[in-house]
């Protein structure tokens, strides 16, 4: 009888092993902070048996996100399969995003690591889903705003901590997605301003420098854009970039802060200019939806590479919008009798709505985002 040890068989599925430890990691960590080590300490190999399946860590980025809308896709399928009331896909699409909620930050914030044509293909593959489940038969025109609002309100609860007791997480999404997903589709004649000019540019080399960082850094990231890039695109010898700006982390820090302090004196002459909560929210919400539309790329920008600042800038800037949401909670009681934590979900929903409905299309009306943020809040529209 041989007394051998007996052979070590590979698991016939460790690919998705593999894909599961690197979406706990890129979710939970962050792309660029993980290598492809820390995905082969999470499967229990070595780094080399990664590359027997994925070339590189971009590539194993690609299927992960693949493999997180695929889930998607499936609950919508399988809602919209059942037999169900009418709006079961939409709460199969809850279930799923609640089932992993740190998952949805593959959507939110890594997907901007992949190839813009591949991530928006694979998104277009759960958007025309939806577009499907929210669009009006007797409507010919367009349900895309509806998907991508029901779309920020459900993975929204992956970029907060908030656990509503009363009512349940489950029961309020239903109820935000359910307002989401009856929005307008298109902004009214009314709704439309007059035809923008086409703008003047600032005469400060600093502003400039500052305008083109942001719009580079929503496009390629920060850590995809090198002092030299930011130069070249306001028309300046890279060393003499340094005469306006210390560092690539200066320049982000400036702009970051600068923006948070347009929203927040925005919401100081809001509430000045109110004489009751339902007023001043309205105010609010307008106001925050015309920031969104106008900037959007600093809404990206934002959202995605504020744990590129320094500690001290990111803890700053936190702290800053924290308080900014409290606020918007605070004006909310009027709306129901819901607790602090439900209030705070049903804004952050609201809020990454109107982000991802300003960055959907460049022709992004400022009415009609904003009439979508007071759908979602349960405001009169």
């Amino acid at each position: 009888m041989s007394t051998a040890p007996a052979a070590r068989t590979r698991p016939s599925n460790r690919r998705e092993m593999v894909v599961g430890a690197a979406t706990e990691l890129f979710a939970t960590r962050g792309y660029e902070n993980v290598g492809m080590s820390d995905v082969a300490d999470g499967v229990g190999v070595r780094p080399s048996a990664l590359y027997r399946h994925f070339a590189n860590k971009e590539s194993l980025l690609a299927e992960v996100f693949a493999a997180y809308v695929g889930s998607l896709c499936d609950a919508l399928d399988s809602g919209a399969q059942s037999s169900g009331p009418p709006d079961a896909a939409l709460q199969a699409l809850i279930d799923a995003v609640l089932k992993d909620r740190v998952a949805g930050r593959l959507w939110i914030r890594e997907s901007r690591y992949l190839p813009a044509e591949y991530s928006a293909e694979v998104r277009e593959t759960l958007l025309v889903r939806l577009d499907v489940i929210v669009g009006s038969p007797d409507d010919g025109r367009r349900s895309r705003p509806r998907s991508v609002a029901v779309l920020g309100v459900v993975l929204s609860v992956a970029l907060h901590a908030s656990e509503s007791t009363t009512p349940p997480m489950r029961d309020l999404l239903a109820t935000l997605v359910r307002r989401a997903a009856s929005g307008p589709l298109s902004p009214t004649e009314i709704e439309r301003a007059a035809a923008s000019p086409t703008g003047l540019p600032r005469v400060s080399k600093r502003e400039q420098i500052l305008a083109a960082a942001v719009d580079l850094f929503a496009d390629r990231t920060y850590n995809g854009v090198g002092m030299e890039d930011i130069a070249a695109a306001v028309d300046l010898a890279s060393s003499s970039i340094y005469n306006h700006f210390s560092s690539k982390g200066e320049i982000l820090a400036v702009a970051l802060h600068r923006g948070n302090g347009f929203i927040q004196v925005s919401l100081d002459d809001a509430l000045a200019a109110s004489d009751c909560q339902a007023d001043a929210l309205q105010a609010v919400v307008a106001t925050y939806a015309g920031f969104a539309v106008r900037h959007p790329g600093m809404v990206q920008v934002t959202v995605s590479e504020a744990g590129e600042l320094s500690e001290h800038d990111s803890g700053v800037l936190r702290d800053a919008q924290r308080g900014y949401i409290d606020e918007w909670v605070h004006l909310c009681t009027h709306l129901s009798e819901e607790d602090s934590a439900a209030r705070r979900v049903t804004v952050m929903s609201t809020v990454t709505a109107i982000n991802d409905l300003a960055r959907s299309s460049p022709d992004s009306d400022e009415a009609f985002v904003a009439t979508y943020g007071r759908q979602i809040l349960g405001l009169p529209v």
